[in-house]
């Protein structure tokens, strides 16, 4: 009897868990894409500037062709020193930002996006601005001393669903406590047959 109700939480879990993973939730809509960009300088004995790390953004636009940032983290190097990217700015905040993301060459529009990071940015004060000039035709940093260089990011990945960790958590959680009774039964029996 114990076996038959065992198995019918183990079957239970096993199905509230897969239920969980097939939910739709409002969350599928966000995509990340790892990005990556370096920028020369423009002085001979200058250094390069680059950053690196993940962008959140909004499902496609299929009318406009194009995602919403809505989310950054990574590191960014400028003369040597590698600064932490604390978090998006705020459209038309910093460089006049719009935060799109193209889907096609060019993956930035002219505004690009802006984001603040742990140490002196571009202005001084943590901001920093990417963008593709069409006059140019490359992109860049709002900052004065680095030349035209390469953007890329890496096809979009979905945002693991807020249902499909919960529900993963509570099939893990039914089969852990089934198999703590097992041995807690089996400890019982064992315990009997040495008082016997």
């Amino acid at each position: 009897m114990e076996l038959v109700k065992n198995l019918g939480i183990a079957t239970a879990s096993a199905v509230i868990g897969l239920t969980a993973v097939g939910a739709s939730s409002p969350a599928q809509a966000v995509q990340l894409f790892d990005f990556q960009y370096s920028f020369p300088s423009y002085e001979v004995n200058g250094t390069a500037i680059s950053a690196s790390g993940t962008l959140t953004t909004t499902d496609l636009d299929p009318i406009k062709n194009n995602y919403t940032i809505t989310g950054i983290t990574g590191t960014r190097t400028a003369q040597g020193i590698t600064e932490t990217i604390i978090g998006l700015l705020s459209p038309a905040t910093y460089g006049t930002n719009d935060n799109f993301l193209n889907t096609t060459t060019p993956l930035l529009t002219q505004n690009g996006f802006s984001y603040l990071v742990s140490g002196s940015g571009e202005d001084g004060n943590g901001n920093v601005n990417v963008f593709y000039s069409n006059f140019n035709e490359g992109y860049s940093e709002l900052s004065s001393n680095v030349d035209y260089g390469s953007f890329s990011v890496v096809t979009p990945r979905p945002v693991p669903e807020p249902y499909t960790v919960s529900g993963s958590l509570v099939a893990l959680g039914f089969g852990w406590w089934t198999k703590r009774k097992q041995v807690l039964a089996s400890q019982k029996k064992l315990n009997r047959g040495i008082y016997l």
